[in-house]
């Protein structure tokens, strides 16, 4: 017999079909025998099923661990982000307070330089104006479905009278507990 351990998720799965063939061969009775390689193998699933659990767990905490830690380095991301951004506007700050427009050190040439920052409030655009815009391409009518919404909407309608737009595919999950 091989050790538990070794056998592979297949390789039990295989010993469940040979022993279908056996039932199958003796016309459908269990004898002691065969219950006995039943108990065994349903044994060995179990063991398996244990380890892929313990295995399935163990990266869980694995993915927390990482999620931590780019919850962690993005946080000193920030940081640095913001402080180089304090850093550049006290460079600027002090360009506009002495008036001086351009700095040259051996280093470095500093210049003051101006940008703009563009938005649009869209309280003030009429329904022809929304329009316009997504005519010329310079914005775009989106178009989202709600899946919870029509879900619930749905539900409880016979799977003959629902729309053949709406796909549904069920999927097998084991629940551990």
């Amino acid at each position: 017999m091989e050790n538990n351990n070794k056998k592979s998720l297949n390789d039990i799965l295989e010993d469940y079909q040979k022993i279908e063939n056996e039932l199958i061969a003796g016309d459908g009775e269990i004898s002691d025998l065969l219950e006995e390689k039943l108990n065994l193998h349903e044994k060995e699933l179990g063991d398996k099923l244990n380890g892929y659990e313990h295995f399935v767990r163990y990266l869980k905490s694995k993915i927390e661990y990482l999620k931590n830690m780019e919850n962690h380095f993005s946080n000193r991301r920030k940081v640095l982000e913001n402080s180089i951004k304090r850093c550049k506007n006290s460079m600027t700050n002090s360009l506009v307070v002495t008036g001086k427009n351009k700095v040259e050190t051996n280093d470095f040439n500093f210049s003051l330089g101006k940008s703009q920052k563009w938005s649009i409030d869209m309280d003030l655009l009429d329904d022809i104006q929304k329009v316009d815009l997504v005519e010329k391409g310079l914005a775009e009518n989106v178009f989202q479905i709600k899946l919870a919404d029509v879900k619930t909407e749905y539900s409880d309608i016979n799977d003959e009278e629902k729309p053949e737009w709406i796909k549904i595919e069920e999927n097998n999950f084991i629940k551990v507990r």
